[in-house]
């Protein structure tokens, strides 16, 4: 075998800069198309669904949030997740979802009102609304109104409309049993702005405000008569209202954008707000949650008001400031720790994110002084309920290396030659005559498509999805199977076949042989020399690959790929490019640490060898023949 061949690697990787300018928004003119239909739309929900979700938080007086571009790019490498999402630190509040029970811990949030409690609700409900008021004595009404009040946290956070006809029935019948009881004390009476009113009355009719189909529901005609009353002060504008505004850090509301990012859902029925972001609200309890328009859940909030303290509320101000500055403080008071010490409400609200988003990972990362460079990052671990730290920082090197080896099957019409070396008196006789003995048509049969065997080493980088890598490959047949000239610096032939009596001149122009004991004059051909044809049974390919890998590790190097190759051959010589489609599977409980992961990776490609002019292939054949070959190897990532 007289082959060679030689692979230098070179690759270079710049970060960004600490902190890239925004470049200016550029308007792309809207593209419409086919509306998804129902199912597609139902499937790519589901995808999002498995996807990480990244909270970015945003540090004080800096511009970098959940929307910066180097800030995903940075994280997607850290994480290996290049689907993963991204949203503000808002998302995390979820005062409303949380029990008023303190004593359950944050592992054992509910987060979602659970079905089977309406049907306690309704069952509660249908008991006390058959005793007739004069059944029982006052004493005994008000401590039915004191356990059906207790039961309203049953019904903590009304997120869906099938909460609001119960929890309407129960107010009812809280205030039909205060009312009862013949004692005007809280917490059954409130004070209102300038009216003292049945406070539970008064709450029945704020959820009638919202939908009056609700009176229906009551057959009662006394009870519907008293509700009814607050109904209509409340339609005429006997009570005091709330504004409640959606701004955010005090910048001007964009109702549009707000639009594509949130759904705002005020005691489970969807409403929109004005130009302001602001909506109008009675004292009392509103339960306030934005849904993302998007994916997922955003914040929630049971906001209870009975007094004018403030003339607005600024639902995602207060959001922020909780889970984004005071969460900040306290991640970075012990930064080095791998698990940080928080307080018991913000692991609540943590807890109850990741319940209300079961089958995503939950990432916490924190652009240190809005840095992308020095993004700080914490995993939420579910069963302790609590933040790991993500290793890595400013010094973690973002791409991934893979290290393989493969071996299997390829079929080519230029592998095999239908070739026979002539011996010594088959050329002596053919110089005699004045012909060529041996030319390219031959030696080479274009229409065989032999098999034979690529043995391949492979080094890929990974950077989220994109991957580029390098290689060389032996193609190895049985039999003499790959025939080529022999390309010489500066020469377009080469030297003959290995035959002791052969002689090799390289004076004329292009590289010739003849046999011994033929003397020529200076500047003459003699009539039997040849072009010089080099056969062996491997032939060697070096490459170059680029393409994309899909699946949640990617940025790691695994899963399902695409790529195209493109290669220099020298049996022929030639360009061979592939297009492949490929996959790589962790070997089950192979994971040595976080970069090394052994793995099999299967492969198939398809494509075509192209001659180069110098090659014997060159004009005299077919411009290119078919490639296939199916591979399969191990390796490891790095």
């Amino acid at each position: 075998m007289r082959w060679f061949f030689g692979l230098w690697i070179v690759m270079s990787f710049f970060s960004g800069s600490a902190r890239a300018a925004k470049l200016p928004e550029v308007e792309v003119p809207e593209l419409k198309g086919e509306e998804p239909s129902a199912a597609e739309k139902a499937a790519e929900a589901k995808r999002k669904e498995r996807l990480a979700r990244v909270i970015v938080l945003k540090w004080q007086g800096t511009e970098t949030d959940y929307s910066d571009a180097n800030v995903q790019r940075i994280i997607k490498s850290r994480i290996q997740r290049p689907d993963a999402q991204f949203f503000p630190d808002g998302d995390l509040y979820q005062e409303g979802r949380k029990v008023k029970d303190e004593t359950v811990v944050a592992a054992m949030q509910p987060a979602v009102v659970p079905s089977q409690n309406i049907g306690r609700v309704m069952a509660a409900i249908d008991e006390v609304s058959r005793v007739p008021y004069n059944a029982w004595q006052p004493s005994d009404w008000g401590l039915k109104a004191r356990e059906l009040s207790d039961m309203v946290e049953l019904l903590w956070f009304v997120d869906r409309v099938e909460l609001r006809e119960p929890l309407f029935l129960l107010y009812a019948q809280i205030g039909r049993a205060a009312e009862n009881q013949n004692e005007v004390i809280p917490p059954f009476y409130e004070q209102i702005g300038f009216q003292a009113v049945n406070y539970y009355f008064y709450l029945a009719a704020m959820l009638a405000v919202q939908d009056p189909s609700l009176m229906s529901k009551l057959t009662d005609q006394d009870l519907n008569a008293s509700i009814s009353q607050y109904l209509t002060m409340m339609q005429q504008g006997a009570f005091p209202t709330l504004k409640i505004n959606f701004e955010l850090d005090g910048a001007d509301f964009d109702a549009e954008d707000f639009a594509t990012k949130y759904e705002i859902y005020l005691n489970g029925l969807a409403v929109t707000p004005d130009e302001q972001g602001e909506l109008d609200i009675f004292l009392g309890r509103t339960d306030i949650y934005l849904k993302r328009a998007d994916s997922g859940h955003g914040l929630s909030e049971r906001l209870e008001v009975t007094k004018l303290e403030g003339k607005r509320y600024f639902v995602r101000d207060v959001a922020r400031k909780r889970m984004g500055l005071d969460l900040i403080e306290q991640l970075f008071l012990h930064l080095n720790e791998c698990t940080p010490q928080l307080e018991g409400i913000i692991l609540n609200y943590l807890a109850i994110y990741a319940r209300i988003h079961e089958k995503a990972e939950i990432y916490i990362a924190v652009p240190k002084e809005g840095n992308p460079n020095k993004t700080a990052m914490w995993r939420y671990d579910r069963p302790t309920a609590s933040l790991s730290k993500v290793q890595g920082g400013d010094d973690s090197f973002p791409v991934h290396f893979a290290l393989q080896m493969s071996g299997g099957i390829a079929w080519s019409g230029f592998a095999a030659p239908a070739f026979t070396p002539p011996t010594e008196g088959d050329a002596a006789a053919q110089a005699a005559a004045g012909e060529l003995a041996f030319t390219p048509e031959n030696l080479i049969d274009i229409e065989a498509i032999p098999a034979y065997i690529p043995l391949t080493f492979e080094l890929r980088a990974h950077y989220n999805r994109l991957m580029l890598g390098v290689g060389v490959e032996a193609g190895i047949s049985s039999e003499l199977s790959f025939a080529e000239r022999y390309i010489l610096p500066g020469h377009v032939d080469g030297v003959v076949y290995d035959d002791a009596d052969a002689k090799y001149d390289a004076t004329k122009e292009g590289d010739t042989y003849s046999y011994e004991g033929q003397e020529i004059g200076e500047g003459e051909d003699p009539p039997d020399w040849q072009q010089a044809i080099r056969y062996e049974s491997i032939n060697a390919t070096a490459y170059f690959t680029g393409g994309v890998v899909l699946g949640r590790d990617a940025g790691l190097g695994l899963g399902p790929r695409i790529a195209l190759r493109v290669g220099l051959m020298n049996l022929p010589h030639a360009l061979s490019t592939t297009a492949h489609f490929g996959w790589s599977m962790p070997l089950p409980g192979a994971k040595l640490d976080s970069r090394i992961r052994p793995y099999v990776d299967v492969d198939g490609r398809v494509g075509a060898i192209i001659p180069l002019p110098e090659s014997l292939l060159w004009g005299d054949t077919t411009p290119a023949s078919p490639i296939l070959a199916l591979t399969a190897g191990i390796g490891t990532t790095l």
